[in-house]
């Protein structure tokens, strides 16, 4: 089963302000979900974004 992470937690495992990480989510680099007013990140979508980046 997929890790679920917040905005902050995905901010700190890249080591990046939380503005940036939640301006990767506004502009779809980094695909997330709302429950409620609460954005998430699965792991899988983190990874993938993480990949397609580095390549």
């Amino acid at each position: 089963m997929d890790k679920i992470y917040t905005v902050e937690e995905v901010a700190e495992i890249l080591k990046i302000p939380k503005s940036t990480a939640y301006e990767y989510v506004r502009k779809h680099v980094i695909p997330s979900f709302k429950i409620g007013k609460h954005v998430r990140i699965r792991s899988i979508d983190l990874d993938k974004s993480i990949e397609r980046v580095m390549c």
